[in-house]
């Protein structure tokens, strides 16, 4: 490994990044549901479902062109739960806050799958020692530490940081985490995430490297790479740390 890399940082997403599976996010969805009309609930989850399904791509079956739009604006599947409730079925915001909690905790339930990408952790504990590895993650603090219990990832990173208020928070992180390494030269920084306003833009405004999960088929913007799982980006980790300022110049 490169002299250079002890000045790298790597930033991970949490939810579908580090880890993937659909039944959070349906918990989240029923949970919602349980606050509506029966009829309204049905409709409800046969949309979300749909969105899981096909993405993006679910907007063009949506006779309802509210729903159509929201579906095409809905960035991942714990947002299209989100704004299907509230611009479609007319769900409070409490209620859907509310939920949310639950499905929080009910991820802490065994019985919630939850699949760990294993060859994301695999290159993560080959490069520690050699890149500095922080997950951020907008997730509450609170639950999180028995999450990444249930899922043995608690010691997986170098810092943890809930709440981290992404796209803004990560602007604030790039800053710090950069500085802290001695300088600018953003291509010492890759982020790997899903969310491409929360995890990617940030980066690429600054010239760090990136990796984008796109798995609903959004294609929000540039990115050094991009493909559907995690585990095709790999190669471009490997990369970039061999040689990470042409890494991004190269995008």
């Amino acid at each position: 490994m490169n002299d250079h890399t002890d000045n790298l940082l790597l930033v991970l997403d949490f939810d579908g990044t580090v880890y993937r599976g659909d039944d959070p996010a349906r918990a989240y969805a029923r949970r919602i549901a349980a606050s509506l009309e029966p009829l309204a609930a049905e409709h409800y989850l046969a949309l979300f479902e749909r969105y899981l399904a096909e993405g993006v791509a679910a907007a063009g079956s949506a006779a309802d062109p509210v729903a159509a739009a929201t579906l095409r604006e809905s960035v991942d599947h714990w947002g299209a739960a989100h704004l299907l409730a509230e611009r479609v079925f007319g769900a409070s915001a409490d209620a859907v806050e509310a939920a949310f909690a639950g499905a929080r905790q009910d991820m802490l339930d065994p019985s919630c799958e939850i699949e760990v990408v294993k060859p994301l952790l695999a290159t993560i504990a080959d490069l520690r020692g050699a890149v500095r590895v922080v997950l951020a993650t907008n997730s509450p603090r609170e639950g999180l530490r028995p999450l990444l219990d249930r899922l043995g990832l608690a010691e997986a990173f170098d810092e943890v940081v809930p709440d981290a208020a992404k796209p803004t928070g990560m602007r604030s992180l790039l800053r710090r985490e950069l500085g802290a390494l001695g300088g600018a030269r953003p291509w010492r920084a890759f982020s790997l995430g899903d969310h491409y306003r929360n995890e990617i833009e940030p980066a690429v405004e600054i010239g760090a490297a990136t990796g984008y999960i796109d798995r609903f088929g959004r294609a929000d913007g540039p990115a050094t790479a991009t493909a559907p799982v995690a585990e095709q980006l790999l190669p471009v980790i490997h990369g970039w740390v061999a040689d990470p300022e042409s890494a991004v110049s190269a995008a």
